[in-house]
């Protein structure tokens, strides 16, 4: 009880100074964008040629494909379609398990595209960046039976990616290629605040006909929360569905739960 008080407090203050627009990130925020992006622009992937005014709409699923499954759905009922970028090394999923992998396939279902999301630092070769950009692409085309045919970095800073302006590498778009990156006006909400721009009036004001507009999942919840707490809400719920998952196979199985 002390934490939600706590939690409330925090929110009033953040409400008051509007530093940070901690209380745009929930989901009834996130369909006003949709619905006001509707309006003046196209939803399109990122292989498009229009040159009707037009959004790339990029996720990076960094930490939550439930999350992920959410805004899916949402878009789906607004009638448009994003691009989901997934990892193959991230520390808070795993695509090969069954409740992810399905929740994946749903996103698909909808008609979204998906996308690699590639950890450069995880293997911080690039002489090797090609090879590795295609082993991921052709293992992720073979979970899910889809086209991937373009890439973003992960945290390009760790280890200098956004010196990469390549176009395309590996037969994949480069999302943070030159030439996206020459032609689309950039905003972001990454680590959970708008980080050059905020979204909403970037969209109110109708001032760029090209947007490359970049949201993560794991921000947008149904109640407002500090970046943090969406994390350790995260980390928390994967943690006490895995022992659900230990608990239903012994009792599956007839065997003892001990301890």
């Amino acid at each position: 009880n002390l934490l939600i008080i706590q939690n409330e407090f925090d929110l009033m203050k953040e409400k008051s100074s509007n530093r940070h627009n901690i209380l745009d990130f929930t989901e009834k925020h996130y369909r006003y964008l949709i619905k006001t992006a509707k309006k003046n622009y196209l939803f399109e992937p990122f292989t498009t040629k229009i040159k009707s005014p037009h959004i790339l709409w990029r996720h990076d699923v960094d930490f939550s494909i439930h999350r992920a499954s959410s805004l899916a759905k949402i878009e789906n009922e607004l009638g448009v379609k994003a691009t989901y970028f997934l990892k193959l090394h991230s520390e808070f999923y795993n695509l090969f398990e069954k409740s992810i992998f399905e929740k994946v396939l749903k996103i698909i279902e909808f008609g979204h595209n998906i996308g690699l999301h590639f950890e450069h630092h995880f293997y911080n070769n690039k002489k090797r960046l090609e090879e590795n950009l295609r082993f991921e692409r052709k293992i992720l085309e073979k979970i899910f039976s889809v086209k991937v045919k373009v890439f973003s970095f992960d945290s390009p800073t760790l280890s200098n990616a956004l010196d990469i302006s390549d176009n395309k590498i590996s037969s994949m778009i480069n999302a943070y290629g030159k030439g996206i990156k020459n032609n689309y006006h950039y905003c972001t909400d990454s680590n959970g605040y708008w980080r050059f721009e905020r979204l909403a009036d970037v969209l109110e004001n109708r001032e760029y006909p090209y947007l490359h507009v970049l949201t993560h999942p794991g921000w947008w919840q149904k109640n407002p929360m500090k970046p943090r707490q969406r994390v350790e809400r995260c980390v928390k719920h994967r943690g006490l569905e895995t022992l659900k998952t230990y608990d239903k196979i012994l009792k599956k199985t007839g065997r003892k739960n001990i301890g």
